[in-house]
């Protein structure tokens, strides 16, 4: 029977370093696929993942995670934080906290940017095969993911960060505003925008009943 997390992190807090690496090779994909989004660069993800999970190995040994807490929660936490701080240090480039918090008011603005990406980096990759398709073929869920990674990838960071933590690290609404220190209402608004945007997408190339479930 598989260990829980809290069988695992009793362990690491007596310094077993082997039940931390099965932590660490469970989260470690995913948490990647959030660092990468932010700072667009192979070698500075694998830096601020290195650094993340460093954190979170100090957090357990020192007793500073509490038990009540939802450890992938807490985790991605320190995976956003540490990303931010690793941005920050980069003189090219000025992501910052305030690009992710946009006016969320103005829904024509954040239509456009969106079209503004998918209409041109993801229709054409969508659509090449389309007249091989049948109405019967059966979406799989590889399929489905390589053209949300493939969303995900273009679109602008105050939405690509926020559905990577919804899709790819399966965190909720209320864990999202909280990581990201966002209005639960912003965080179900872009969600929202975002997911309306991918059905149409992929609307153009499988039956509608054939996508419910994932978007």
């Amino acid at each position: 029977m598989p260990e829980t997390y809290q069988e695992i992190i009793e362990k690491v807090k007596k310094g077993d370093t082997a039940s931390f690496t099965v932590l660490a090779n469970e989260f470690k994909d995913k948490a990647f696929s959030l660092i990468v989004k932010i700072l667009k660069s192979k070698e500075e993800s694998e830096d601020a993942l290195q650094e993340a999970f460093l954190k979170l190995y100090k957090a357990i040994s020192e007793n500073k995670f509490e038990d009540r807490a939802k450890l992938s929660t807490y985790f991605y936490r320190i995976v956003y934080n540490t990303a931010i701080d690793h941005y920050k240090k980069l003189k090219e480039r000025r992501f910052s906290i305030v690009s992710i918090d946009i006016d969320d008011g103005d829904f024509s603005e954040g239509d456009d940017l969106l079209k503004k990406y998918y209409e041109t980096d993801i229709e054409s990759g969508v659509y090449e095969d389309r007249h091989e398709i049948s109405t019967d073929k059966k979406i799989s869920v590889n399929e489905i993911q390589k053209i949300i990674n493939k969303y995900i990838s273009v679109i602008p960071e105050q939405y690509s960060v926020i559905l990577t933590m919804f899709y790819i690290n399966d965190l909720s609404h209320d864990e999202i505003s909280d990581i990201l220190k966002l209005p639960i209402g912003t965080v179900k608004n872009r969600i929202f925008r975002a997911k309306a945007n991918l059905k149409e997408i992929i609307l153009k190339k499988y039956p509608e009943k054939e996508i419910l479930e994932y978007v």
